[in-house]
């Protein structure tokens, strides 16, 4: 399942995964992208990954890979906030592939994460 908030006034849109995502939930996802990163002069992006439990299906996986390569580039900084190792390490592991700033932050500490990306903001 995937929440979307948009907090416009702070230029930061806030994703909310949980659970098992599909390839529907993606296709779902792909117009509130469009509209923030439209509306948005300074994007970030705070994915808050709570209860992940991946992907259903390969379909869905590859969806994933294909939203993340279409939108990179177009978010200034993105903070990750999960409750496990592997989505640490897998931060680490893109972040210095992209053009955006990337940091990982623990579940229990989600509001470091919305003060990071509030910092240097334009």
């Amino acid at each position: 399942m995937i929440e979307v908030n948009a907090h416009t006034d702070e230029d930061i849109l806030a994703i909310k995964a949980s659970g098992k995502l599909s390839k529907e939930d993606l296709d779902d996802l792909k117009p509130a992208l469009n509209k923030f990163i439209t509306a948005s002069d300074d994007p970030h992006l705070i994915m808050i990954l709570e209860d992940f439990g991946g992907w259903q299906e390969t379909a869905a996986f590859w969806k994933d890979l294909q939203l993340d390569a279409e939108y990179i580039g177009y978010f200034d900084r993105i903070a990750v906030v999960g409750d496990k190792k592997w989505q640490e390490w897998g931060t680490k592991l893109v972040d210095p592939i992209t053009k955006e700033e990337m940091q990982f932050f623990p579940i229990d500490q989600a509001g470091s994460a919305w003060e990071w990306l509030k910092q240097n903001h334009n």
